[in-house]
């Protein structure tokens, strides 16, 4: 008999800053107002920035740890015909890195060989064999992207091939730093940098910027400025800051033309080039990308992005596409069995694992599961010795930290604060869970785990119109660390909804408040409880018709519930 789910909790709506409306900008529309203020942006000229992201000052990328040293090795590689490896991790940021590297050397006249590892019999970061391979090519400079930073012991084995390592990284930085020539990293505590959220493929960046003027070349950035913000956007590094202001000028970039490989890739998508947006990179194209690495290899991405021609990157492209559907399937099958051998435990840390749930889809089931119960996930692909294992957290908790802590039990990991991964032995899997579950319960203990809206501003829908709508709008591109405006508005009216999709799981729906009415869609919620009059936490989102506004329904409640707001 299967035992029952694990209870999903309630879902809460908090205002992010109750004094938001106090602190908007003069003369600006009110709700608008009240969004920015409430992201922290309360004058015009910080507006001028947000909206303009060409305004803001540029960070000078000499300050990032390591970057003297790296330009120096590099340039004498280059100078000395030097076989140059460029190594990166197997994910979209990864392999963006790799292409940008390669791009932004192949016009120095660099001599470089591309390497990118087999999840599944090599692992995540740098590994021995692969080392060994690279020093078989005759490498002698090893660029590490994506990766490297906690690879202490790999570091010192290129060493003692006579083998130099620049890393380029930017995941958190271990207590000890690898014995590499150079580690860029914008998270190492004696960085100057003004911004540590950088993808390693904005790390890869500012190298290229810093080693052309060294060189007294110019940088043509409209080369790879697109895969800086495919890599950026889609390994959910904040859009914010410089992250903002490289993925408004990569996105201008595509809407003037994609290279070969993102063209096929969006067509096959079924995506109209024009339309490409922040959105169509994490959850259309991004994907679709990262299906390489998860059931095959991520060399097939790299192809693509790497393609000269229509014909060679549409053939690369469908079979990116048909890894995807893969995925699909099998992602859901695994979030199936995970459900299952999660059971009704009340762990405040989730970590199930089996041999029947893919190494390449452990990381998209734990974060179902950490979306879902609110609370860190872990899952792991169970082998016949050893177990690989991907885990997602939520904001309360940094998952990284509490894996380093069991660093005793484990083969190998890395990560960040929300995301990370490692490799156990299967005997100490036991061991480990009881360890990060007790460390858990030490750290979220009082907390209300509940999911959690974030909203804006609460505002009449009847208000949310013309300019409002256009003010709104312009948080473009929006994603982790820039979410489009959440807004609250109650009582209004369903004049319609049904099923659609597939799998039934959506609602469509009328809403009318005052003489507008508008076309909403609820994604998963078709169990949703309705009623004539509903309150509805939602966003704004550009229609099929391109001048048209839908709402995008993230929660909806009955308005006679009376589902309080509680204040941030």
């Amino acid at each position: 008999m299967t035992a029952p789910a694990l209870e999903r909790p309630p879902v809460r709506w908090r205002l992010r800053d109750p004094e938001a409306h106090l602190h908007g900008i003069p003369r600006f529309p009110r709700i608008t107002a009240t969004v920015l203020a409430a992201r922290g942006i309360t004058t015009r000229a910080a507006a001028d920035v947000f909206y303009k992201p060409h305004l803001a000052l540029d960070h000078d990328p000499l300050t990032l740890p390591g970057m003297a040293e790296a330009i120096m090795r590099t340039r004498r590689a280059i100078a000395d015909g030097e076989l140059i490896a460029l190594y990166g991790d197997f994910d979209v940021d990864g392999v963006t890195s790799v292409a940008v590297l390669s791009l932004g050397l192949g016009p120095l006249n660099a001599n470089i060989t591309k390497y990118i590892p087999e999840r599944f019999s090599e692992g995540y970061g740098l590994n021995f064999g692969a080392i060994d391979r690279l020093h078989e090519r005759g490498a002698t400079l090893l660029i590490t992207a994506d990766c490297g930073i906690s690879s202490v012991d790999e570091v010192a084995y290129a060493n003692s091939k006579g083998m130099d390592v620049v890393i380029l990284d930017h995941h958190t930085v271990p207590e000890t730093l690898p014995a590499a020539l150079a580690a860029v990293n914008p998270k190492r505590r004696d960085s100057d940098y003004p911004f540590d959220e950088m993808a390693a493929v904005g790390v890869s960046y500012r190298f290229l910027q810093v080693l052309y003027e060294a060189m007294g070349r110019l940088l043509d950035e409209s080369e790879f400025i697109d895969l800086v913000a495919l890599g950026t956007v889609v390994d959910v590094a904040p859009l914010v800051d410089e992250n903002r202001t490289l993925v408004v000028n990569g996105l201008e970039r595509m809407r003037s033309g994609l290279r070969p490989g993102l063209e096929a890739l969006a067509a096959v998508a079924g995506t109209e080039p024009e339309r490409i947006g922040a959105e169509t990179l994490g959850f259309v194209l991004g994907p679709r990308m990262n299906a390489a690495g998860r059931i095959k290899h991520a060399e097939i991405a790299l192809s693509l992005l790497l393609a000269t021609n229509a014909l060679e990157a549409r053939t690369v492209a469908e079979e990116l596409n048909r890894l995807n559907r893969q995925r699909q399937q099998e992602t859901q099958e695994a979030c199936e069995l995970a459900e299952e051998l999660l059971g009704n435990g009340d762990d405040p840390l989730v970590m199930v694992g089996s041999p029947r749930i893919h190494a390449g889809i452990v990381g998209l089931v734990a974060a179902r599961l950490a979306e879902r119960y609110g609370r860190p996930a872990i899952v792991y692909d169970q082998g016949h010795t050893e177990s690989r294992a991907s885990a997602r957290s939520i904001p309360a908790f940094d998952i990284v930290s509490a894996i380093r802590r069991e660093k005793d039990l484990l083969v190998r990991h890395g990560g960040h604060r929300a995301a990370a991964g490692f490799t156990v032995k299967n005997e100490n899997l036991p061991e480990l869970r009881d360890r990060l579950v007790a460390y858990a319960a030490e750290m979220l203990d009082g907390q209300d785990l509940r999911r959690v809206f974030e909203i804006d501003a609460e505002a009449l829908l009847s208000e949310v119109a013309g300019i409002e709508i256009k003010g709104l709008m312009r948080f473009e591109p929006c994603g982790e660390g820039n979410r489009r405006p959440v807004l609250l508005s109650r009582n209004v009216e369903v004049r319609n909804s049904r099923l659609v999709g597939g799998d039934q799981k959506h609602l469509k729906l009328v809403l009318r408040d005052g003489p507008a009415a508008w076309q909403a869609i609820a994604f998963n919620q078709a169990e949703a409880e309705l009623a004539d009059r509903v309150d509805i936490v939602y966003s704004l989102q550009a229609g099929w018709r391109r001048d048209t506004v839908e709402l995008e329904v993230l929660d909806i409640a009955p308005s006679a519930a009376e589902r309080p707001l509680e204040i941030g």
